[in-house]
């Protein structure tokens, strides 16, 4: 698991919101991975780096258009 902070914190305090979903992951026996990422795109290449064969990623955002656009640039550089 891999989760991000950004500018986007819908009325709440700063490291609330990845305060809660820590809380939410609290004995999740498949989280065996969990990281903190402050800036979606950051947090998108750091779970493409992450990727191996066979593996499924979710990328859940708030910038939809500009993720997506990221997201092209970085398969188009992985060849994928």
């Amino acid at each position: 698991m891999i989760l991000y902070q950004d500018a986007c914190q819908r009325g709440r305090a700063d490291g609330e919101v990845l305060a809660l979903l820590h809380k939410g992951l609290q004995g999740a026996r498949r989280a065996s991975y969990v990281t903190e990422i402050h800036g979606e795109f950051i947090a998108i290449d750091h779970a493409l780096a992450r990727l191996k064969a066979g593996d499924l990623c979710l990328v859940l955002v708030d910038q939809v258009q500009e993720s997506l656009a990221h997201l092209q640039k970085r398969c188009t550089e992985a060849h994928l």
